[in-house]
């Protein structure tokens, strides 16, 4: 038997029922009409509505969607409460990450845990675990204010699973002093390797040495500000370099250059200087520090795959830039350098993570000691 319908619209029939939902600022009622394929469903639709409403949900809860609900969040409720600095961290996180993300276009009403866990899934294919995280930060955020302002009733973060810690991989340690010696001479040999010396000794991320640019070099202080990040992306179809604030607000700090390094880089300032003249390219404080040979940002895989070769070239075990960066906390911990000097210096939001360091170069050190006991046991 066919379904008893009321209206026709676009040449298929539906059901209608209309339900007074509450009043204007005038007093005057306000009436929404509710459809399905029979009176039983837009019955239905007109039950779970009321029933939501009567749970504290604003009248236009059904109608806000995600993309225009985060942004006018984003906008007028989270940029004033935050720092600027945060606020450019947060922006940049919102517009490479969430604005046209799969969530954009969704009803905030329909979004669940899974479709959140599904976006996480797909961001892992493009960024690390702690990218996610700090995105994670940012929606629940926004779903916790969408409960409070009455647009849902449950955030769906509370069922989604964080993506666990990325394992350290044994090409994550320190290199040896034997190594780096033979990076310095290859520095010494070609001035294209000072990247790797600067890395050693200044403890700086791969991003942030990337996005250095000459007035970040203060040689009346000598001192380096390091204050942004550059990463490669995919941009409105276009793959480019984007600039992004530091990892996080202790990232951004001062490093005092060592003396030992200053000619050096120096030298290698001269060396980018009569690259960019080569190629009629102007030069001037705002240009980046480290170049390709065109003179433009260069990119992390290629780094990688130049260290890669060089370790090869040179006969030392095959390293990651990461690494560079953790010899530098390797060098403090057996030179005494203070835990939160150390800590300080090479930008981390928590002490524990330098103090790990630390602990496993005390322990190197602890084990060497015990060893020069061993004469005691040798006859036994």
């Amino acid at each position: 038997m066919a379904k008893k319908t009321n209206i026709e619209i676009n040449g298929s029939n539906y059901f209608r029922v209309t339900a007074t939902i509450g009043k204007d600022n005038s007093g005057k009622p306000i009436r929404k009409q509710f459809y399905g394929d029979s009176k039983k469903e837009a019955e239905a639709k007109r039950d779970e509505f009321i029933l939501n409403l009567s749970k504290g949900l604003s009248i236009n809860f059904d109608k806000a969607l995600f993309g225009l609900a985060f942004k006018s969040w984003f906008d007028n409720v989270l940029r004033p409460s935050i720092s600027l600095s945060s606020y450019n961290r947060y922006e940049m996180d919102y517009r490479i990450r969430i604005k046209d993300s799969s969530l954009s276009q969704m009803k905030l009403i329909d979004i669940k845990s899974i479709h959140i866990q599904g976006f996480y899934n797909d961001l892992l294919k493009s960024y690390t675990v702690n990218t996610v995280k700090l995105t994670h930060k940012l929606l629940n955020n926004f779903f916790n204010y969408c409960v409070r302002a009455d647009l849902i009733i449950k955030s769906p973060m509370y069922a989604v699973e964080l993506p666990k810690e990325e394992k350290t991989t044994a090409t994550n340690k320190a290199i040896s002093d034997t190594d780096i010696e033979k990076l310095v001479q290859a520095a010494k040999d070609d001035i294209e390797n000072f990247i790797f010396i600067f890395a050693i000794f200044t403890g700086m991320r791969q991003g942030e040495i990337l996005s250095l640019c000459h007035s970040d070099i203060d040689f009346a202080e000598n001192t380096i500000t390091v204050n942004k990040s550059v990463k490669f992306l995919t941009v409105d179809g276009v793959y480019q370099p984007v600039l992004s604030q530091t990892k996080t607000g202790y990232s951004t700090r001062t490093i005092p250059i060592m003396n030992e390094i200053l000619a050096p880089l120096k030298a290698y300032i001269r060396y980018e200087k009569e690259k960019h003249l080569g190629l009629s390219i102007p030069f001037g404080a705002n240009n980046t520090l480290f170049t390709s040979k065109a003179c433009t940002y260069r990119e992390a895989a290629n780094i990688r795959k130049i260290l890669i070769r060089l370790c090869r070239k040179i006969d030392i075990e095959e390293t990651t830039f990461h690494s560079l960066r953790h010899t530098f906390c390797t060098l403090l911990a057996k030179n005494n350098v203070p835990l939160k000097t150390a800590s300080e210096l090479m930008g981390h939001s928590d002490i524990g993570i330098t103090a790990k360091i630390y602990t496993h170069v005390d322990m190197d050190e602890k084990r060497k000691g015990i060893q020069k006991l061993s004469a005691y046991l040798e006859k036994f």
